[in-house]
């Protein structure tokens, strides 16, 4: 029996729709951009989903054809020459090698919105389909995806099969793909299957989506008890969904891939649905006011380590520029000390490089980007260190890791300290899911009485075990919480809070 030949490409990127700025080939290219051969050099060993099919795709001897990768990190709609490069060299590769695949692997996001589609993965997946059809070409095509992805029916309608990381923060996202990668194996040995879809009304903030609380526990749990007990069951998708795009598909929904009973799996999708809406108290949580934080902080026992400011509206993870003053300049004003925090400001970054560690600066940061994260602060202070902003994650498996690998690349980075704080301030907006990112440029958050996340979940596994409390804070954002403060226009009966 002959070695199975896969075409392989990847296209991933989150879109946030309410974000002035777009994403064009600019950003694509700092996120990554590989061609051909690049597309398994750049891969290899650097954790990722892709790392993980071309290991599994090692063991099984397949032969790689390799298309197109283009990554870029959360933020607005992409433009339309992205669209065009990736269809470009994907449907080429694919031109040429019609007669020689056994199967097509994408890794993709699953919530990429583009000045021309609301739902770029439904359309790739339909001309993939279409141009397999014409040719008379039946061969599995199977994508990983992220457990955030808005699924829509064309997406499951036009795929073999999908299969979506089971954890939140992402410390599974190499394993998933893996994952994937053995049952499109299966697939393209002959096993026949059939998806179904189930959307829901509900749009749950990312603060609602952590996988070890309910209701995404509750769901998950019940999901893995029907794939074990049923052996027709391939696998079951609980998707969070991404709540700041604004299309139809947006939110939670379920799919599975069967070899069994149509019927069967619809039915299982709907117990999993009630599943979701007894456990959902905690889906819709709300940021508590500085103000109400510090006060609790200042009367409640408190062990060794730092509280977590964590800021959801200047979610890195989940878009925002990462340079939103909302919750910082506050925290100032109050007279608190030993702080450490996190701004995205390429332009005081670029600055403060000018000069020489242990100068002295006055300058604005942050806010800077647009109108919804603040107003730039007034800062003065001592350059503490300068750097090229590289590090190697120090948990493989971090949240980070499923979007960039394990080397990740802050572009040019300052340390500004003074008597009440000390600031990184990066040139890539760069989530904080590893504590890599502080330890690399001099810093140690485990001594700080207050240290500000801009995250919602995904810094979990990162700073929980070294904080003595965790806080969410409100602040002004767009990945606010409250979903009923942002202007969408095409969520027509969907729920955006537990009201």
């Amino acid at each position: 029996m002959k070695n199975k030949t896969v075409l392989m490409a990847g296209l991933f990127h989150e879109t946030h729709s309410f974000l002035h700025h777009k994403t064009g080939l600019k950003e694509f290219r700092e996120g990554g951009i590989s061609i051909g051969p690049d597309v398994i050099s750049n891969n290899i060993g650097n954790g990722s989903p892709a790392a993980g099919f071309l290991d599994y795709a090692d063991t099984q001897k397949w032969s790689i054809i390799p298309a197109i990768q283009m990554m870029a990190k959360p933020s607005g709609i992409v433009m339309q020459e992205v669209i065009e490069v990736f269809y470009k060299h994907f449907f080429d590769s694919l031109e040429k090698n019609y007669a020689d695949i056994d199967g097509i692997f994408l890794v993709l996001h699953g919530a990429m919105v583009s000045e021309g589609s609301d739902d770029v993965e439904g359309d790739l997946f339909r001309e993939i389909h279409s141009r397999l059809t014409a040719k008379g070409i039946d061969i599995p095509v199977v994508a990983v995806i992220d457990f955030h992805a808005n699924v829509s029916k064309d997406m499951t309608n036009f795929s073999t099969c999908l299969y979506s990381y089971r954890m939140n923060p992402h410390t599974d996202a190499r394993k998933a793909a893996v994952e994937a990668a053995a049952l499109f194996g299966i697939l393209m040995r002959g096993q026949k299957s059939t998806q179904h879809h189930l959307g829901t009304p509900y749009v749950i903030p990312p603060t609602g989506l952590a996988t070890a609380s309910d209701p995404m526990k509750a769901v998950l749990a019940r999901a893995r008890a029907i794939e074990l007990q049923d052996p027709d069951m391939l696998c079951i998708n609980v998707m969070g969904g991404y709540s700041y795009a604004d299309i139809v598909d947006c939110g939670f929904s379920l799919n599975c891939c069967t070899s069994g009973a149509a019927s069967a799996a619809q039915g299982y999708l709907d117990e999993l649905l009630l599943v979701f809406e007894a456990n959902m108290s905690g889906a819709y949580p709300k940021e508590a006011a500085l103000e109400m934080v510090l006060k609790r902080i200042d009367t409640e026992p408190r062990g060794p380590g730092p509280i977590l400011l964590v800021e959801p509206a200047d979610n890195i993870g989940g878009g925002t520029p990462g340079d939103g003053t909302g919750l910082l300049s506050p925290l100032l004003d109050s007279g608190r000390k030993n702080i450490i925090a996190i701004l995205n400001d390429p332009k005081a970054a670029s600055q403060c490089h000018t000069l020489k560690v242990d100068d002295q600066v006055s300058l604005l940061i942050g806010a800077k980007l647009d109108n919804h994260h603040g107003a730039p602060i007034k800062f003065d202070g001592t350059i503490c260190h300068l750097s090229n902003g590289q590090f190697d994650l120090e948990n493989e498996n971090s949240h980070l890791a499923s979007m960039v690998g394990t080397h990740i690349d802050m572009g040019l980075c300052a340390v500004l300290r003074n008597e009440q704080v000390t600031i990184l301030l990066t040139s890539r907006k760069t989530p904080p899911m590893d504590l890599g990112q502080l330890h690399s440029q001099g810093i140690r958050p485990e001594d700080a009485d207050y240290v500000i996340v801009k995250a919602a979940v995904s810094h979990k596994d990162a700073y929980d075990p070294i904080a003595a409390g965790s806080y969410n804070v409100e602040s002004v954002g767009l990945c606010t919480s409250n979903l009923k403060a942002l202007p969408y226009q095409n969520l027509v009966g969907k729920q955006l809070s537990g009201d």
